[in-house]
């Protein structure tokens, strides 16, 4: 009798169980998810032209690896060591008006052969940085670009990478260094105000090995939504990073559906899309001044995420996913925020 109540009771806690993750995937349906994602274009302001300014920045670099940063949020890591000009568009990772923050560190070559870097610069190392502003032109409707700050790393001569792409770095008979790291900081007349991470908790402060699990759960779960095309899932989860991005940008109707749909979901959701499982070298990045955190695989400080699919022409393509999380208050558990 005792072994027939403990199987009773024993059914009745899986059943309960099913019922309740059939009313958690019912909370919201697919078309719900898009609907929700696709009216984020409704909570945006300064919806005219005129209101709006956008941020741009152009790297070129010369014989180095580089990271940038804009208010110690990510802008591009350079570890294949290819040369040339590279332009973003940076106003999500600025939340306000006033001062801003451009860091950039060169480091040297990556060996592919030796997976590891190079131990020192190349003396011809350099990098050459151009943040833009645009304003439209009511007038020839267009927008205008503005140059607020030219950056060069230090070199003999005032001339560009572009224009003279043997430009020193380092006199020659100098101590080698390992790496070369400067901050300078410009103006943004953005007219929004984002919260973003700015009031979130300091993560470095937390029990490293914990804040490193979560991480990796909120990973592993994001993955598993990925696989089972589960749009309710990544929309929830996306929702407050694409409410600010959206604004950030200024996005239409058409642009927000755009930038959700074809742009990030249809690779997703694609039929043939294979999500990678995460591997055991992962490590902890801290930004915004600790108060996100991103998993990198080690040794190159690569990005984890990465969905391969085919296209209609039969060809292999990869998206490569960006995810910082951050704590908003001590209590929450840790979210997408860009």
């Amino acid at each position: 009798m005792q072994m027939k109540n403990t199987f009773t009771f024993f059914l009745f806690l899986v059943s309960l169980f099913v019922f309740a993750q059939k009313q958690e995937d019912n909370s919201m349906s697919v078309e719900q998810a898009h609907q929700m994602m696709e009216d984020l274009y409704k909570t945006v302001q300064y919806n005219t032209k005129e209101e709006q300014i956008l941020y741009s920045l152009k790297v070129f670099n010369g014989v180095c690896n580089y990271k940038i940063w804009i208010n110690d949020m990510p802008v591009h890591n350079m570890y294949k060591g290819a040369r040339g000009e590279l332009s973003f568009t940076i106003n999500g990772k600025i939340l306000k008006a006033g001062k801003q923050e451009l860091k950039i560190r060169i480091y040297p070559y990556w060996n592919r052969e030796e997976q590891k870097f190079e131990d020192y610069l190349h003396k011809y190392a350099g990098l050459d940085v151009e943040i833009s502003e645009m304003d439209w032109d009511a007038e020839t409707r267009k927008w205008d670009y503005y140059p607020i700050l030219t950056y060069q790393t230090p070199r003999e001569g005032e001339e560009s990478l572009q224009e003279n792409p043997r430009g020193f770095l380092f006199e020659e008979g100098k101590e080698e260094l390992p790496y070369y790291e400067e901050t300078v900081n410009f103006e943004a007349k953005v007219p929004y105000n984002l919260t973003g991470w700015s009031k979130s908790v300091d993560l470095r402060k937390e029990n490293q090995k914990e804040l490193f699990k979560e991480a990796k759960v909120f990973y592993q779960g994001l993955i598993k939504n990925f696989k089972n095309k589960n749009v309710p899932e990544i929309s929830k989860k996306y929702y407050n990073k694409e409410k600010e991005v959206i604004q950030a940008l200024f996005l239409n109707q058409k642009d927000t559906k755009e930038r959700w749909n074809e742009d990030f979901l249809s690779k997703i959701i694609n039929p043939s899309a294979v999500v990678d499982e995460l591997n055991d070298n992962l490590y902890l990045e801290f930004y915004g001044n600790g108060k996100v955190v991103s998993l990198l695989k080690s040794p190159a400080g690569t990005r984890p995420l990465v969905i391969e699919r085919v296209n209609e022409q039969g060809k292999k393509k990869y998206l490569t996913l960006d995810l910082y999380l951050h704590r908003p208050t001590p209590e929450e558990p840790l979210e997408i925020i860009r």
